[in-house]
């Protein structure tokens, strides 16, 4: 998710943002770093910012090997300012349909309790571990000082660069990275490549991942032995993630421990398997074969979980684009449309996360769409259809989301069960969930799981507006390569909605172009 950030306070001269910084020598860098420490330590937080920074602009530029168009301006926050503006600026950046939407789609999932306050949440995760940020829409980048002593910065927002009041090295590291991202769009345009790509939660996640990764990669090289990037080996970066991984909700602050997994792993997603997606790519070529990449963007989470998957011509592998037809008239007068969006690899393994086998069943996703409803009532309606690299890829997908979607309530309790018909369950609207098991092995049929009037125990669970398991209504579907999924409407609506689901239409998926330009007005 973007920042967007207001000056508080600026040292430097407004003069100065025109002009390119002035080249400097290793030796000069050296100095400069020097006298930012001495002025720390004499409590000149603000002289020894101007002076990191001069000297960050040439280790930046050093280890890339590219050029500053532009002097880079630093915009001063302490932590409580920053939660305030980023509420607001959230407010300003997204109308209230898109937030809803965002937030619906979360619960349509039960990717996050009904009762919890997402944007309220997002906010307090950014604010707890971020130490700095670069805005590409106002071409600022924003520091965090903190006004004296604060509580020790948590593990994890060490790694993001917070620091108690003021600390020399964790304010170079938020530097090299922040620069970066600088320096990544008086390059590349970043804000007009995120533009393009707004409506596509997966394909924004994707170009996220290569702008931070990218940042991430620089900020280890600059802190490490070697500023040779082909040095460091992909693989072994991998596994100290994996175990790094393991600790994570242990390291972070209150917010990130409390999160339910999808803004966990999406706020880490960018940093961890981004930086190993750019060290793949530079791999053979450098800093070199990461700069070729901005002028065509791996478009899907999958091309960074598997970067050969975008980066070996041999084993390329394009997503399909999905479009659903207009449901608005299937679906009546009392269901509003909320919009839609697409999952994608990353966010399809987070929603099965708890299923096993829930990873693997991810890793065939060739492309998805879905669209939220909301009844008058306040209901959500879910319809999704997925394609699969093959037909075993879309069963394996369809039974791990059958076993995400079958926990049952049974005296009070929640029953996760390997096949529906082990649950034994007398109901026959659950009994006819036995289908959906029966129908997923043959790839073809559907089942429904109707919810039997008023009782609670025997039917399919999702969150109720306490956070606990509630009714569902499901319609699930495979059809080849093809999952169809049909959730919180009747079941008529749910059949009508089915008919029309084979018209779906589907592209191979590429990053947008760049809008033409607008002629000027003929004299």
């Amino acid at each position: 998710m973007a920042c967007w950030l207001l000056v508080l306070f600026c040292w430097s001269s407004p003069s100065l943002r025109g002009q390119p910084p002035a080249k400097l020598s290793p030796r000069s860098i050296e100095s400069l770093k020097q006298d930012g420490d001495r002025l720390a330590d004499q409590g000149d937080f603000l002289g020894a910012l101007e002076k990191y920074t001069t000297a960050y602009l040439g280790v930046v530029s050093g280890i890339r090997g590219q050029d500053f168009s532009e002097n880079v301006v630093p915009n001063i926050y302490n932590r409580e300012e920053l939660g305030k503006e980023m509420l607001q600026m959230m407010k300003e950046e997204y109308t209230a349909e898109e937030l809803e939407l965002m937030d619906s789609s979360y619960k349509a999932f039960d990717l996050i309790p009904r009762d919890m306050d997402s944007q309220k949440l997002i906010t307090q995760l950014l604010t707890e571990e971020v130490a700095g940020f670069y805005d590409p829409a106002k071409k600022r980048m924003v520091l965090i000082v903190e006004d004296g002593l604060v509580e020790e910065p948590t593990w994890l927002g060490k790694l993001f660069g917070a620091k108690s009041a003021f600390d020399k090295d964790e304010q170079k590291t938020t530097l090299a990275h922040e620069l970066t991202h600088a320096l990544q769009d008086q390059l590349y345009g970043l804000r007009d490549l995120q533009k393009r790509i707004e409506k596509d939660d997966d394909m924004a996640t994707a170009f996220s991942a290569l702008v931070e990764g990218d940042a991430t990669l620089l900020m280890f090289v600059e802190m490490g032995d070697t500023q040779d990037v082909r040095d460091m080996d992909p693989d072994a970066m991998r596994a100290t993630f994996n175990i790094m991984s393991f600790m994570l909700p242990l390291a972070g602050g209150d917010a990130y421990r409390k999160a339910p997994p999808i803004f966990r792993d999406t706020l880490i997603f960018p940093y961890f398997q981004g930086m190993i997606f750019a060290l793949t790519a530079a791999r053979e070529n450098g800093w070199e074969g990461i700069h070729r990449i901005y002028s065509n963007p791996p478009v899907s989470t999958e091309q960074i979980l598997h970067p050969a998957k975008y980066l070996d011509p041999a084993k390329l592998d394009m997503p399909q684009a999905v479009a659903i037809p207009e449901l608005t008239a299937i679906v009546g007068e009392d269901w509003r449309h909320l919009g839609g969006n697409v999952l994608g690899e990353l966010q399809t393994s987070i929603l099965l996360k708890r299923v096993v086998g829930g990873r693997q069943a991810s890793e065939g996703w060739d492309g998805d769409r879905y669209e939220v409803f909301k009844s008058s009532t306040g209901e959500l309606g879910l319809v999704s259809v997925s394609i699969w690299d093959s037909e075993s890829d879309a069963q394996e997908f369809a039974e791990a989301y059958r076993k995400y979607r079958m926990p049952i309530m049974k005296r009070g309790k929640r029953l996760t069960t390997a096949t529906s018909a082990e649950a034994k369950i007398e109901s026959a609207e659950v009994e006819a969930a036995a289908e959906v098991e029966a129908n997923v092995e043959a790839a073809a049929d559907s089942a429904d799981v109707d919810a039997p009037g008023s009782s609670a125990e025997d039917r399919v669970a999702g969150s109720d507006e306490a956070g606990q398991l509630a009714p569902r209504l499901l319609t699930l579907e495979v059809h080849a390569d093809q999952v169809w999924i049909v959730e919180g409407f009747s079941a008529e609506t749910r059949a009508a909605i089915v008919s029309v689901l084979g018209q779906c239409e589907f592209t191979e998926k590429t990053f947008p172009a760049a809008a033409p330009a607008e002629k000027p007005p003929t004299p």
